[in-house]
């Protein structure tokens, strides 16, 4: 065998490998009702080819990057307002892309799920590049904690993109509060850790952080899911007529109800009976304050 293609092989594993087993260990986290696999494929594939123009738009300023510390206020403006920016727009739009208006996309959790992939696929991409640049060591640091930073900084927006698909009157506040904090949470993460702000302790510490606020976001999800009561019935040994419809993973629509099961309170009942055909809309409240939603 070739010895470049031979050297390649465990660093292309190190970095795929990885990223994959994390799509997983989110997937699992979809109990209610998983998505087909081929779409969760898809988006992760699109998360790969979005690395692509992000670093076509980040390449003016690797020269910031690189001074490091020497200039800590221009790494800072352009850790946030270029890199944040452009890695989580870029991660949005290949969700938005690949799964976000098939039917498939029926739930708030699914937000997470395809928005994780992509971001993970983005993540094994340029682990890639890194460990063929800097060496196996690299590429295994990253396949751990700067998979789990972009599955969790991008696991955030879309929890509001999957918020935001079923409450259109709020649609643009909630995706503005969910890449706002990503693009924030990320640009930080790099500021801290290029610019040797703080020590490396601190940037794990932020990742699993950052992960604990996204598992507060799925638990949420899984709330509101309108799968879940149907669920639940069944494992109680509820009858035929209770259990969900058969749902095909090859494209075919929704049921036409499940929308509108999100989870309502009492005041919004009747409301929601006599809007039962008009978009849903979900009325949950986060504790975040803010725009409604």
């Amino acid at each position: 065998m070739d010895p470049v293609v031979s050297g390649f092989i465990p660093l292309a594993l190190v970095s795929l490998g990885p990223g994959l087993l994390w799509v997983w260990f989110f997937y699992r986290k979809d109990r209610a009702e998983p998505e087909p696999k081929a779409l969760v494929i898809k988006a992760f594939l699109y998360g790969v080819v979005s690395v692509f123009p992000a670093a076509f738009l980040e390449a003016p300023f690797r020269r910031v990057i690189g001074a490091g510390r020497s200039d800590l206020l221009a790494l800072l403006v352009v850790s946030v307002l270029v890199v944040g920016v452009v890695e989580e727009i870029s991660k949005f739009v290949a969700v938005k892309v690949a799964a976000y208006d098939n039917a498939e996309f029926d739930e708030v959790m699914d937000g997470v799920v395809y928005a994780v992939a992509a971001a993970l696929g983005f993540a094994a991409t340029e682990n890639l590049f890194y460990a063929t640049t800097y060496g196996l060591a690299v590429g295994v640091f990253r396949a751990f904690i700067t998979d789990l930073a972009h599955a969790s900084f991008s696991g955030i927006v879309g929890y509001y993109l999957g918020r935001a698909k079923f409450d259109p009157r709020h649609a643009t506040g909630l995706l503005a509060r969910g890449l706002g904090v990503a693009i924030v949470l990320h640009g930080l993460y790099d500021f801290l850790i290029i610019g040797g702000v703080v020590p490396p302790a601190f940037g794990i510490f932020m990742v699993l952080a950052t992960y604990a606020y996204l598992n507060r976001k799925i638990v949420q999800a899984q709330k509101l899911s309108p799968f879940r009561r149907r669920r639940v019935r069944v494992t109680a040994g509820a009858t035929t007529a209770d259990r969900p419809p058969a749902r095909s993973h090859a494209g075919a629509a929704a049921p036409a109800a499940a929308p509108h099961m999100m989870a309502q309170s009492p005041s919004d009942a009747s409301a929601a009976t006599e809007t039962a055909m008009a978009p849903a809309t979900v009325e949950e409240n986060d504790g975040e304050g803010g725009c409604p939603g």
